[in-house]
């Protein structure tokens, strides 16, 4: 079996990443007409070693890859804490070979976007430790409520096919909602929902409000 080395491979999928903006789904080509006119991550990544498609790997493709290597090699401490999901452990026995195979380039290609995820998961886990210290109710449960806060992360949930954002009110309290949209972390909202529940986080001792059926409205200052 036709194999390749796994430093060119990530430096390859970098630069996919890169040209695309993001990690692009061959689903998303189907069927989002957003995405027509574009070729999924993969596709670019399999054409670049199979095809005569080729483009441009510059030198901060190279760097970005060490990096993501070196990172997702670290889930290897982490298998020491917690037992590593199935995608986990692939990831890391991928990263932690020297040539990387046909069947492993979509893996490979979604890696970029792995260790981008990962490092913001990083960030809000230290961030949800801080907030978790102060986090209470907000609102009253089962009331139509509106608040203004700060989205501290968001994460695409593929099961439901929809976005779980959590963020901080009043630098202090931990809200959470589900949606169909990408907000970035940092942007201020305005967002009104019925309070679902208001109890502690799975992995802190800090109040969570969930609200859901929600709206957001423009920012008022």
């Amino acid at each position: 079996m036709q194999t390749f080395p796994i430093d060119e491979v990530l430096a390859v999928s970098c630069a996919v990443h890169r040209l695309n903006g993001d990690f692009i789904k061959k689903d998303q080509v189907r069927f989002d007409k957003k995405y027509e006119n574009k070729t999924c991550n993969s596709d670019m990544l399999y054409n670049y070693f199979f095809t005569d498609k080729k483009f441009d790997v510059i030198e901060q493709d190279k760097e970005t890859a060490t990096e993501v290597k070196d990172y997702l090699a670290g889930l290897s401490f982490k298998a020491i804490e917690r037992e590593l999901t199935e995608f986990e452990s692939n990831v890391l026995k991928l990263v932690s070979s020297p040539e990387v195979s046909k069947d492993n380039l979509g893996i490979a290609a979604s890696l970029p976007k792995v260790f981008l995820n990962k490092v913001e998961q990083d960030k809000w886990t230290d961030r949800e430790t801080q907030l978790s210290r102060t986090s209470e109710k907000l609102g009253k449960l089962h009331n139509r409520e509106k608040f203004n806060a700060i989205v501290e992360f968001t994460r695409y949930i593929p099961r439901t096919m929809s976005y779980i954002v959590t963020c901080s009110v009043n630098n202090k309290h931990i809200l959470k909602f589900f949606t169909d949209k990408n907000i970035k972390s940092g942007t201020n909202i305005v967002v009104e929902g019925f309070v679902k529940s208001q109890s502690k986080g799975k992995y802190h001792a800090g109040t969570e409000t969930i609200i859901n059926r929600i709206k957001i409205h423009d920012n008022e200052s």
